[in-house]
């Protein structure tokens, strides 16, 4: 999840709108190596107490000169030394939870492959026709077929909308149905089924407590792969040109929202570690919970934020650094999908995360963010060259690598 302190840096821009046939996918550009920004155990530490973002890089006294007189209380007053203690020392385990993630999402997997059995195998390999939509095949497919120019596709845009297979919120804000209900249906049992197994899990991330990660699942390869690079792909080059040049890796997992006292209710304003992001109901009844669009992270903040409510199957694909936050749900649950979609050509320049060029660190496949080396330079090469050796450059026994897909 992104900062939200903070609407600084430039968006990189991409020239043309591309087809995802035309482009190699991540492993063809750099083998089968997985990387991380470095920011990610120094920068985004999410406490969820006083609803803020925290930087941070092991180093105690610059966390306390930092933050010690930001924090506030719900009167407006200074945070005593013992509730910023406390806020510390979350963020210092938050921090040594992802220093050791890697190697704990390894151990993961090893158990679910060996342990869980699966009710609905089925659900596991793309079936276009059983599982995607009919509006939502023949959009992809029209948008796939037409023409490159601006024309082409501005007309297909208009013919796609008055037929009510696509509906453009705002610009930038696309919704449309992407499942079948029969396939969210099975795919939530199969999750119950996951989730009633008493097998590990971890959150997706800080800001989002239940949910899957759904590559530790095996979802992948069969189904998930054919999705993105097969279909979402030639939607995010034609509905988002500017933030893709190509999809070649991703992140899904699932978020749940839920009423009841241990449930996450809502999610504060923020933008997500991807170039382009779909997100799709799969599940539930419940009032309130709306998701709403404020604008890009890089531009000033709209005063009236685009509001949507998405039925089961239906989606919203959107830019990732599109700030956006979840409503309170006021009764019932909601179960979404979501898939944060990357794109190296344009993440290489910029870290969405942090906004600077990237440095990255090894990891495993499961924490893969998407980078490319060459042209990102790996931390400690860049560390050793100017003199400095800083907390966020670690050793072989702090992140893990593995052999990708």
């Amino acid at each position: 999840m992104g900062l939200t302190q903070g609407r600084t840096g430039e968006l990189p821009r991409s020239d043309a709108s591309v087809m995802a046939s035309s482009q190699p996918k991540k492993e063809e550009l750099s083998g089968s190596s997985a990387y991380m920004c470095e920011c990610r155990v120094t920068h985004n530490f999410f406490v969820r107490s006083v609803g803020m973002h925290f930087e941070y890089d092991g180093d105690d006294a610059e966390f306390q000169h930092r933050y010690g007189g930001q924090l506030v209380d719900g009167d407006g007053g200074a945070l005593s030394s013992l509730a910023v203690a406390g806020i510390l020392a979350e963020v210092r385990e938050q921090r040594a939870t992802r220093l050791q993630a890697p190697e704990e999402s390894l151990a993961r997997v090893q158990r679910i492959e060996q342990s869980y059995r699966r009710l609905h195998p089925e659900v596991y390999t793309i079936d276009p026709k059983a599982f995607l939509a009919e509006s939502f095949l023949e959009l992809v497919e029209v948008l796939r077929g037409c023409q490159t120019s601006l024309r082409g596709v501005s007309s297909s845009l208009e013919d796609l909308k008055s037929r009510g297979l696509l509906q453009e919120k705002r610009p930038g804000l696309w919704t449309f149905k992407v499942f079948t209900d029969a396939f969210c249906d099975l795919l939530e049992t199969e999750l119950a089924n996951f989730a009633a197994s008493g097998l590990p899990r971890t959150a997706p991330n800080t800001m989002n407590r239940h949910g899957v990660i759904l590559a530790e699942l095996g979802f992948y390869p069969g189904l998930l792969n054919p999705l993105v690079y097969d279909y979402v792909d030639v939607l995010a080059g034609q509905l988002l040109p500017d933030h893709t040049e190509g999809l070649d890796s991703y992140r899904a997992f699932t978020v749940l929202y839920d009423a009841a006292a241990d449930g996450d209710r809502d999610l504060v304003l923020h933008y997500d570690n991807a170039e382009v992001t779909l997100n799709v109901n799969i599940g539930g009844s419940w009032a309130g919970g709306q998701v709403a669009f404020y604008g890009l992270a890089t531009e000033e903040e709209s005063d009236t934020p685009a509001e949507i409510s998405l039925q089961q199957g239906h989606g919203v694909l959107h830019a990732g650094l599109d700030m956006h936050k979840a409503l309170p749900i006021t009764s019932g649950r909601r179960h979404n999908l979501v898939i944060w979609c990357r794109s190296s050509r344009v993440r290489n320049q910029l870290c969405p995360m942090c906004f600077r060029q990237p440095c990255v660190l090894p990891t495993c496949k499961y924490f893969d963010e998407g980078f490319t080396v060459p042209p990102c330079r790996l931390a400690c090469e860049k560390h050793s060259e100017t003199g400095c050796k800083p907390n966020s450059c670690h050793s072989d026994d702090d992140l893990y690598t593995d052999e990708a897909d």
